[in-house]
């Protein structure tokens, strides 16, 4: 019976409805059929439980939401201008910045917000370093680069102030060398 632990109602769901996409008809033996094929799966497979160590703010999700669609839609229009503008080619930069959180999941989900500007290619995430290495185009002086890098650590700060247990441990320089130190 402990192996039934593992067995959860929404991924049966989910892989039933997957089965009965797949057989392209909808009846009793395909959702029967399905039923079972996600049972077996889950059983031979089961997943970890996982712990995320998120506590979600409703609020600063919102920020992080709105934000994040006028960061895309001004960077969308701005490389839709550089490339049909008149003038010289656009040539890009690579930025290496150090990010605040040792979090893998905040780095990943800073990373792909990132990732999803346009204008912005996520070259490399180091974990372990907390080190996010970008080529971003149409920037050309050290001053560019550090409005990069400030945008990126803004995102980053909204990614922990929606999502991190403890954001202003990790925000907080005086309280970061006391959790640290």
């Amino acid at each position: 019976m402990r192996q039934l632990r593992g067995i959860h109602w929404l991924p049966l769901l989910m892989l039933t409805v997957v089965w009965v996409m797949l057989m392209g008809e909808v009846s009793v033996g395909n959702v029967l059929a399905g039923v079972l094929v996600a049972f077996l799966v889950q059983l031979v497979f089961p997943l970890p439980s996982v712990t995320l160590g998120v506590h979600f703010r409703p609020v600063a999700f919102v920020v992080l939401a709105v934000r994040f669609l006028w960061d895309m839609t001004t960077a969308s229009v701005q490389v839709a201008w550089l490339a049909v503008r008149p003038g010289p080619t656009v040539s890009g930069v690579v930025v290496d910045l150090r990010l605040r959180s040792d979090n893998d999941l905040f780095q990943t989900i800073t990373a792909e917000m990132v990732a999803l500007v346009p204008g912005t290619v996520v070259i490399d995430l180091d974990g372990e370093r907390r080190l996010l290495t970008l080529h971003v185009i149409d920037v050309t002086t050290r001053q560019q680069a550090e409005v990069v890098r400030h945008r990126v650590l803004a995102q980053e700060a909204r990614v922990l102030r929606a999502f991190d247990p403890d954001p202003d441990a990790v925000l907080n320089p005086r309280r970061r060398r006391e959790v640290t130190g």
